[in-house]
Parts: C-alpha cells; sequence; structure tokens
C-alpha cells in the first residue's frame, strides 16, 4: 500500500487530521502514565531520515513542538535501532555504552533513557516509531511495557483506516484506462501545486494534449486500437513530464500537464518528449480491424502564468485549451 502515498510526510497530510489529534492524547497519555520526561511519534522516511510528528504536552517536556527538521538516515538516534531491528527496544541508561557514543540525543538532550516500538504498516513497512525519552534511568516494568504497546495498536490500526482510505481516493481519482489522474484527480494536484506556487513565488506551465483523429482510429481499427492509442499517448506523457509535474486525462482523447516553470521553454521541451516518444510507439492490437501502420500523432497547447498568479485554475485550462486548438487547425490546414 505505501506506494499510494503521495507526499513524503504523511502526518503532513490534510486527511491525517483527525488522526493526529487523537495520537497526540496517546503521546500525552503514555508520556504522563509512565512519567517520561518526552514522548513523541517519529515518522521515517527511507530518503530522508527521522521526522518528529508529535511531542508530548507535558510540562517537563524540553521541546514541546517538533521543528519538522528530519535527522538524518546516518544519525545515530535511537529510533533507528527500532527502525532497521523492526523490534521494540528498550535502553533503560545509556550512559557510558560505546554504542551510544554518538547519539546527539544522548549527547546534546541529556535523554539517558529511551523505550520505543515500531509503527508499522499492514505490509509490514515501517511508518516510524512510538517512543518515549527520559533524562534519567528508568525501569519500566511489564504492564508499563505492555501498555505502549496497546498505544501502539491505537495508532498501527489508523494507519489501516488511511490505507482503506487512500486506496479509495486513489480508485476516484484514477482513470482506468490509463492509469494516469482523471479530471477530478487532476484539478485536485493542481490547486495544491497553484497554492505552493503563490507561496513561493512560482510560474506555473499548462499543456493541454489531444490525441489527433480519434475517430479515425475507432472507426478503421477498431476501438481497442482507439484505446491503445489513448493509452500510448498517456505513457508518453507520464514518461516525458519532471518528477515534480502533475498530468491527467481530463477527457475523452484530452490531456493535461502543470508544473512550475521558468518559461515556455520548459514546456516546448516536454513537448518535444512526448512527440518524441510517440513516435518510437508500435502499436499491435490483435483485435485491430486492419493491421496498424501508424503510430499516434497528437496536437497541443502550452501557456505560461507568472506570478503573481492571478487567474483561476478554470481560466489557466481555458487559455492552454485554447492554444491546444489553434495548434491542431494549424496542423490540419
Amino acid at each position: 500500500m505505501v506506494m499510494l502515498k503521495t507526499i513524503d510526510w504523511l502526518t503532513q497530510d490534510e486527511a491525517m487530521q483527525v488522526s493526529l489529534d487523537k495520537w497526540q492524547r496517546v503521546v500525552d497519555l503514555m508520556t504522563n502514565l509512565l512519567g517520561a520526561t518526552a514522548g513523541y511519534v517519529v515518522e521515517y522516511n527511507e530518503k530522508f531520515g527521522y521526522r518528529a510528528a508529535l511531542t508530548s504536552r507535558n510540562p517537563e517536556n524540553p521541546y514541546p513542538t517538533v521543528s519538522g527538521k528530519p535527522q538524518s538516515l546516518d544519525s545515530n538516534v535511537y529510533c533507528r535501532k527500532v527502525v532497521q531491528s523492526k523490534a521494540n527496544h528498550y535502553e533503560s541508561d545509556a550512559r557510558g555504552k560505546p554504542e551510544w557514543a554518538d547519539n546527539p540525543e544522548l549527547i546534546e538532550d541529556g535523554y539517558i533513557s529511551y523505550f520505543g516500538l515500531p509503527l508499522l504498516w499492514p505490509n509490514g513497512v515501517v511508518f516510524g516509531t512510538l517512543c518515549v525519552f527520559d533524562t534519567k534511568p528508568t525501569g519500566y516494568d511489564q504492564t508499563q511495557k505492555e501498555l505502549m504497546e496497546v498505544f501502539r495498536d491505537l495508532i498501527e490500526a489508523d494507519l489501516r483506516l488511511y490505507e482503506q482510505f487512500e486506496i479509495m481516493r486513489t480508485l476516484s481519482m484514477s482513470d482506468p484506462l490509463t492509469g494516469m489522474n482523471n479530471r477530478a484527480g487532476f484539478e485536485l494536484l493542481a490547486h495544491q501545486k497553484i497554492r505552493i506556487a503563490k507561496r513561493y513565488h512560482h510560474n506555473i506551465g499548462i499543456i493541454f494534449i489531444d490525441l489527433d483523429n480519434m475517430k479515425h482510429w475507432n472507426d478503421d481499427y477498431g476501438h481497442a486500437a482507439g484505446d491503445a492509442a489513448l493509452r500510448a499517448v498517456g505513457d508518453a506523457i507520464t514518461a516525458s513530464i519532471r518528477e515534480v509535474d502533475i498530468c491527467g486525462r481530463i477527457g475523452g482523447d484530452e490531456f493535461a500537464v502543470l508544473g512550475y516553470v521558468r518559461n515556455r521553454g520548459d514546456l516546448t521541451t516536454i513537448i518535444s518528449r512526448v512527440r518524441n516518444a510517440l513516435g518510437q510507439v508500435k502499436l499491435t492490437v490483435p483485435t485491430s480491424k486492419s493491421p496498424i501502420r501508424e503510430t499516434p500523432q497528437i496536437s497541443s497547447g502550452a501557456s505560461v502564468f507568472f506570478e503573481p498568479l492571478d487567474k483561476s485554475l478554470e481560466d489557466m485550462m481555458a487559455v492552454a485549451d485554447l492554444e491546444m486548438y489553434r495548434d491542431k487547425r494549424s496542423r490540419q490546414k
């Protein structure tokens, strides 16, 4: 399931807000019951490291707010041992132990005791850890350890619910033929991109792409061939855009791309890549009415909207759509 995750840190997803409120109460309660200095939910990202998602709000906690800055993957923090082993780890007193000699939580923060449990997705992939820290030695008994496991189970139950929600959200936002975003999915992501662009003063670029002669593909080769041509265009677009761009099939034979750009040249480059990719396509459709001896051709339109962005997404898409139809008419002459 974790492949459905669309942002680096899951706890920044607005859909997680209700769960985070519950997790905050869990962290506060477990910290108080164990008499610990601080409690945390730590999220793990295999590329960026370890990031405190929530911290306890008890008076003893020296860091009552999370910074959002991750600890690197190679940092010898306590949670790394839990993530690597996928097992509980209890350190009652880390002082003088060689394995923690360079642990910044011990050296800089004075956390000499740690108890952490792995938080796992239903398929066993590590989400992060649930943990408590203390500036004094501890002696947690079996009942306290089992209590922590109950708290862990509550959080993992929410991860299962999120997984189910994300599957449903993905299905509702995806085009079944091409696997791309459908119009609703594209517009949802586009609105998010535009909000970020306004905040950080980025320019927005939009490309409209249309499969030429869709009726010809369906009438002369059959609907299976028409579907194959649409999938080929979708594949070419997906392979040609940058990692930060979004794309989708927004209508029968229409596709769109949106991303941050410097100028129109960035969009022209993407369109050229799409055309080059399509030029290599050799469609084979066993149920075709006749042998297919051509590759899908496209018309395209591109527009750049410079900051400050004062147009709505709908207006931006209308401009790019108009450019695409101009290109289509010029190609038909």
